[in-house]
């Protein structure tokens, strides 16, 4: 998925990247509620899920703005693979 065909979603869930079992990638999607992302959830193929609500990395950690967010992933500063 290009970042240009997100649909950012202010109150619920937003896909970032569609899942490809071919290529082993995994859906990931973010949930926000006031513009405020407060989770992000991975999940692989198998079933398997992963929920982040808190640390996403060094830099960056839940709750943050909506759309800083969307300029950290557009800017490739949050790694969610």
């Amino acid at each position: 998925m290009k970042f240009s065909q997100i649909n950012w979603i202010n109150d619920g869930w937003t896909v970032i990247q569609d899942a490809d079992a071919e290529k082993h990638v995994l859906e990931i999607s973010c949930f926000a509620k006031d513009g405020q992302v407060t989770e992000i959830r991975k999940r692989h193929n198998d079933g398997e899920e992963e929920k982040l609500t808190k640390k996403i990395n060094d830099e960056f950690a839940l709750p943050m703005s909506l759309e800083a967010f969307k300029k950290a992933v557009e800017a490739g500063k949050i790694n969610l693979k």
